[in-house]
């Protein structure tokens, strides 16, 4: 017989108690998912960047109190990365954050000023729960009173050797009124904050007249203060800045190598390790001297043969050593003391180990390569200038190389020798450099007997000779700069550069008596530059290897003044019209 029965009209089912449980999880489920503030998985992923699509109060509003700030934006993000992101000006010091997928609150419990312009920023550092980041600082101004401010100063930030500076954090301080005296302090929180853009461009909005005193800070650490001796930081080349400036710039101080410290320390093999450092160092420059390995148990030192980097960067933060043999059963301390200054010691201690590497015989590269034609030395490595280059596979007695090397310059088909000199890049590479440079459309010939030069780790070159015969471009390959400006000073100095790239072309422009000035750069490789001019300050002396100051930030001293643009050069074109008009140096102000 059927436990159940189906009559004419009606129906009746056996009731199972387990269903109705098994509803309750399923709708308790689905209610729960709709609260969540998780993203929905699934679908091709979106990398459009992290912006924010609506505001309450939106940008602008005037009268408002609002205990409460609801932002909108167009991807899902973290409390934990808009928390770390917010800044308000003036400071709020007691508010609260809470999300909700796409949605934020920012809930304020401390009152604010009445007739008050507030600005919240968030910095570009904010990220999606998908990695999406903003392209750059987001603001909202609003006012509690009828009025808000709407000064401006915009500008940009340029690394020290005058690239771009992106996410940079650029700090305003003020305003104060005349006779007013700005921080001399400035380690504290900012007054106002923006962030550069991938073209170094930053702009301030909803500011109050008055003078400001600015800072721009490599923030590393996030915290929206300057930390000397361990950030990049760049200042303005007067005490302080006008609201309304439209063409503010800053220039990086060059890094502290006294400040740079060990990171890591990686056993590759029982003669070779990798250490990390906190900023760039100069391969050509590296000082084996600074570095100390020491076996901890037995107190003996380790003797160190060698270094170069992987990559074989002109400046690196990661480095190998070549050692002495080391056990595989001991640990080792390493101690970086830069520029021999024991006081900003760094150590790190590390296991031996116990492979031994079975390294191979010594080759060499040489660049350019054989039969090359219309070579532009000056791009080989254009840190080092007009150069060819020697790249061995294995690091070599530097003193070893001058019997093995030999060039030579070919007119109407004789070969003569040549006198040349050697600079290293590291204990792997080293450039090769005709006396009095390679003369444009000569052919030359570079030899090698990589048997007489003295390697370091493996066996002996079987390579009997390496050359490479090459013709050095015309001078229809290459381009010129030429312009005009206006400063006060008696001259100015010009630079042109290639982004990332050390190599300076520089010349003198002695100005007229109204300040006017001309230049023109010659025999430039084809390429991107930045073409900058700076006045030396209180100095008589104006020469070919006057620096630029960078000034300081603790004791604010303004830098030397500088204007800069970016252009392209192209090979038999003088690009023409470039004004660099410096601006004064004289402070305006406090």
């Amino acid at each position: 017989m059927s436990s159940f029965q189906l009559s004419e009209g009606s129906a009746y089912v056996k009731e199972f108690p387990g269903l109705k449980i098994l509803a309750i999880l399923l709708i308790s489920l689905f209610t729960g998912a709709c609260a969540t503030d998780r993203p929905p998985t699934g679908g091709p992923p979106d990398k459009t960047p992290l912006s924010v699509i609506t505001s309450a109060p939106e940008s602008g509003t005037v009268n408002v109190t609002p205990r409460t700030i609801h932002l909108e934006f167009n991807h899902y993000v973290s409390k934990g990365s808009l928390v770390n992101s917010i800044f308000f000006s003036p400071i709020i010091p007691d508010y609260d954050v809470t999300v909700h997928g796409k949605e934020a609150d920012i809930r304020i419990y401390s009152p604010l000023k009445p007739g008050s312009t507030y600005t919240l920023t968030l910095q570009k550092s904010l990220k999606g729960v998908y990695g999406n980041q903003a392209e750059r600082s987001w603001t909202l101004a609003f006012s509690t009173g009828p009025v808000i401010d709407s000064g401006k100063i915009s500008g940009r930030v340029w690394t020290n050797r005058m690239a771009p500076a992106s996410n940079i954090t650029v700090m305003a301080y003020g305003p104060v009124s005349t006779g007013a005296r700005l921080p001399d302090d400035l380690t504290s929180l900012p007054d106002y904050i923006a962030q550069t853009d991938q073209t170094g461009e930053f702009r301030f909005e909803s500011l109050g007249s008055g003078r400001y005193r600015f800072l721009a800070v490599n923030d590393k650490n996030g915290d929206m203060r300057f930390n000397q001796g361990k950030e990049e930081f760049g200042v303005t080349s007067t005490p302080s800045v006008e609201c309304g400036t439209s063409d503010l710039s800053f220039r990086l101080a060059s890094s502290d190598a006294a400040a740079t410290s060990l990171r890591s320390c990686r056993t590759i093999n029982n003669r070779e390790i990798e250490l990390g450092f906190s900023n760039k160092l100069s391969a050509g420059t590296f000082d084996l001297n600074s570095v100390t390995i020491s076996d901890i148990s037995k107190g003996t030192i380790i003797p160190i043969l060698a270094y170069f980097t992987p990559g074989r960067s002109a400046e690196d933060t990661t480095f190998r050593l070549l050692t002495g043999p080391m056990s595989g059963n001991a640990f080792y301390r390493i101690a970086f003391a830069p520029q021999g200054n024991r006081e900003n010691s760094s150590e790190l201690t590390f296991p031996g180990s116990t492979h031994d590497e079975k390294y191979p015989g010594l080759t060499l590269k040489i660049v350019p390569a054989d039969k090359t034609v219309n070579l532009l030395p000056e791009t080989v490595r254009p840190e080092a200038g007009s150069s060819v280059e020697l790249q061995f596979n294995l690091p070599v007695e530097e003193s070893s190389l001058r019997q093995a090397v030999s060039l030579i310059s070919i007119r109407d088909k004789k070969e003569q020798e040549i006198p040349f000199s050697i600079s290293r890049i590291d204990t792997r590479t080293f450039s090769v450099h005709a006396s009095g440079g390679f003369e444009p459309g000569q052919e030359y010939r570079i030899k090698v007997l990589p048997a007489l030069v003295t390697g370091l780790a493996g066996e002996k070159s079987r390579q009997v000779m390496v050359e490479s015969l090459f013709s050095v471009a015309g001078p229809e390959q290459y381009g010129e700069i030429s312009g005009t400006g206006k400063a006060e000073g008696p001259a100015v100095i010009i630079e042109a550069r290639r982004p990332g790239f050390t190599t300076i072309y520089r010349t003198i422009a002695n100005t007229t008596s109204g300040g006017a000035f001309s230049f023109s750069l010659h025999t430039l490789p084809p390429g991107e530059y930045t073409v900058s001019g700076f006045i030396p300050v209180n100095r008589p002396a104006i020469g070919s290897v006057t620096q630029w100051k960078s000034g300081s930030a603790q004791p604010y001293v303004p830098s030397d003044p500088f204007s800069a643009v970016w252009l392209n050069v192209r090979p038999g074109w003088t690009t023409e019209n470039i004004r660099l008009d410096i601006p004064s140096p004289h402070p305006s102000g406090n």
